[in-house]
């Protein structure tokens, strides 16, 4: 595999945040494949600068640094609960499982899971290595976010994987009341069956995704509010209510997203590690 470039990676949808404005509400806002022309973020950071970090999922266990869901979902777009012991970490990755429990006083008679990174962070690089969970009803992936919950407007940035589509990948991101438009990004390969490297840039003037390494899809100030607050990272699987969006439930109880790689870093850091120094390994063995 050819050496892979610098990248960056952020999923997004919310916990207790019923006023998340996630794609589960744009899904019929796309923009079309193909049409983008990769562009050089820019190199003033004005946003906040926090330290670097890189997890090996198949190698650590949860810590202290890490926030896990567990509590009802009554509002907002899930159609399931959040559950901690459907986190399981060790000894193959982080697994965030869907599993079936009893519909007591009105909840759902389903439970997916969700983790968050305690620290805000800012501009620059996120990375996940991770295969999607299969089934048609299910949406995982990974996302920045804050919002009205956390007493700011609604900023978002989003890599979803919605079940019933296994041969794509979903871009997103939110500022305020608007968003930058549903990106649906076709694949050559199968999300639930494949670990992959997904990443994104965030710069103070435009975010760009990638693919393995590979410019996949970019919106910029010129056509965009650009997201400026510092945000939680998330990653999670759950079953979403927009069923135009992800599908009739038809899903396997256990269904597991699954997480081998998790980093970021500042724009201004070229040195730290990322899930890009990594991936030949998780997919030759050596």
């Amino acid at each position: 595999m050819q050496r892979l470039k610098t990248l960056a990676v952020v999923s997004l949808t919310s916990t207790a945040l019923a006023a998340c404005t996630s794609l589960d509400q744009d899904a019929q806002s796309s923009a079309s494949a193909g049409t983008d022309a990769q562009s050089t973020p820019s190199a003033t950071v004005d946003g906040a600068t926090l330290p670097a970090f890189f997890v090996d999922w198949t190698e650590r266990a949860l810590n202290s640094r890490w926030y896990v869901s567990n509590h009802d979902t009554k509002n907002g777009q899930w159609a399931s609960e959040w559950r901690s012991k459907n986190v399981i970490a060790l000894p193959n990755g982080l697994n965030l499982k869907m599993t079936s429990k009893a519909p007591v006083n009105g909840t759902w008679p389903w439970a997916g899971a969700e983790i968050q990174y305690r620290r805000r962070l800012g501009f620059g690089e996120y990375q996940m290595i991770v295969r999607a969970a299969e089934g048609s009803g299910l949406t995982s992936g990974f996302f920045t976010y804050t919002g009205p919950y956390y007493g700011t407007e609604t900023n978002e940035i989003d890599v979803k994987f919605v079940g019933k589509s296994p041969n794509e990948v979903q871009f997103n991101a939110h500022s305020g009341r608007l968003n930058a438009g549903l990106m649906k990004y076709p694949l050559d390969f199968d999300t639930t069956k494949n670990f992959a490297l997904y990443s994104f840039i965030w710069a103070p003037d435009r975010i760009t995704w990638y693919v393995n390494g590979e410019f996949a899809h970019e919106v910029t100030a010129d056509n965009f509010n650009i997201p400026q607050e510092p945000s939680i990272l998330f990653a999670n699987v759950y079953q979403a209510r927009n069923k135009e969006w992800v599908g009739e439930p038809n899903f396997e109880d256990g269904a597991t997203a699954s997480y081998r790689c998790m980093s970021y870093r500042p724009l201004d850091d070229s040195s730290s590690r990322t899930c890009a120094d990594v991936y030949d390994s998780y997919i030759t063995g050596e």
